[in-house]
């Protein structure tokens, strides 16, 4: 039976940063791009229409957060992740690449260091590094093809200038999503060492039928009072492009001093179709997330099986968490560039090449799932023929 997500949306020619920007970045004719991370398809049909009864209004003035934007966040996180969210804790940000900004302004000075796990998300490491704060790179272990968390290597980058971690759970590029143990060793070391715990949970949503996701807001109370969590619904319902995310900070101090700093950058209010957006996401769209979670659950194991089958030597890595793939094709190519020109020069492929993540992921690749699964298809049409020494496009 058809998927609402088998439909092909044409995105090219509508200002997409995905299909139009990249494609202006590249200068490859008939890209295909499972590169960037968002997703292929329509936001919901609840979604829409709330949007369209926007649109019908007319009006766009200043709007403003009322009760059922938080009542909102509050119902999805008590029924989704079992964390009951008291109102005053919940602050609007624009972007968590914002709101990780705006936190090491608010908590550290110049040329403090503030921890992240490699590799890593670009636009964070960006958030600290263009603040004037020294990122410190922590490496998660990489093993037999798992990644872990140690806190041999977090005691090992910690220094007395250290005064902030960024945990991105589940983890961007390798989707890992960090057991209730894991996340202890992480908020135990930040509360020895008196730092700030700043968690991006943007993709916990999107785990594979069946799995769970353990948000930090679950740990503890005594391991609170550092923690600053981050998310928001523009991965899980496909609105990015409406701009809006939202912090919990149980810590009134903290709270208080994040506000501030949002006050001071002019960023306290969301736009109209945000704050539609997110209170119809998080109260109408739960059929549509389930039915995400198991189509993106038949894309993985189809490019799977063909990964497995093309390249019999690359390893791709257990997806946990996100619509994403991480892929480790080191036995596969010799140089980065060798790979570079595989995917995009010949098979007209437009992954994320792992260098962009940090040292020693040159030779893997982020792939996204969340397309069409002729999307898909057509990707595999291509490695297959260019790999048989064919033309990327052969029939």
């Amino acid at each position: 039976m058809a998927s609402v997500f088998d439909e092909h949306v044409e995105r090219r020619g509508t200002r997409c940063a995905k299909w139009d920007s990249f494609d202006r970045i590249y200068q490859i004719p008939d890209l295909i791009h499972v590169g960037c991370a968002d997703m292929d398809f329509r936001a919901p049909a609840p979604l829409l229409k709330r949007l369209h009864e926007l649109c019908d209004h007319g009006v766009f003035g200043y709007s403003d957060i009322f009760d059922d934007f938080y009542e909102a966040i509050q119902r999805f996180y008590k029924d989704h992740h079992h964390c009951e969210i008291p109102q005053e804790q919940i602050v609007f940000c624009p972007r968590i690449n914002i709101a990780c900004g705006l936190c090491a302004e608010a908590f550290t000075r110049p040329y403090d260091e503030v921890l992240i796990h490699t590799p890593s998300y670009p636009p964070l490491r960006q958030a600290i590094e263009e603040n004037g704060r020294h990122l410190v790179q922590v490496p998660l272990q990489y093993e037999n093809g798992v990644y872990s968390l140690t806190k041999e290597a977090l005691e090992q980058a910690v220094s007395p200038r250290t005064r902030m971690l960024i945990l991105v759970n589940p983890h961007n590029p390798t989707t890992r999503v960090f057991t209730k143990e894991e996340l202890t060793v992480v908020a135990d070391f930040c509360v020895e060492h008196d730092l700030i715990l700043f968690a991006d949970e943007i993709h916990g949503d999107l785990l594979p039928v069946g799995a769970n996701f353990v948000s930090v807001l679950e740990l503890d109370a005594k391991y609170q009072d550092h923690i600053i969590m981050a998310s928001s619904p523009a991965k899980t319902f496909n609105m990015p492009g409406l701009v809006g995310s939202f912090m919990v900070i149980s810590n009134p101090k903290l709270r208080a001093r994040v506000r501030d700093e949002i006050s001071r950058i002019g960023e306290h209010n969301p736009n109209a179709f945000f704050n539609a957006a997110l209170v119809s996401a998080y109260t109408e769209c739960d059929e549509y997330l389930a039915e995400l979670r198991a189509y993106l659950d038949q894309n993985e194991q189809y490019i799977r099986q063909g990964f497995a089958q093309l390249f019999p030597q690359c390893h791709v890595c257990k997806r946990e968490g996100s619509y994403l793939l991480w892929i480790d094709m080191q036995a596969c190519f010799t140089t980065a560039e060798e790979m570079r020109h595989f995917f995009f020069d010949e098979a007209h492929v437009a992954v994320y090449l792992g260098e962009q993540f940090g040292a020693g992921c040159e030779r893997f690749v982020r792939l996204n799932l969340a397309a069409p699964r002729a999307t898909l298809e057509e990707v595999m049409k291509r490695l297959t023929n260019v790999k048989a020494g064919r033309p990327y496009n052969a029939e």
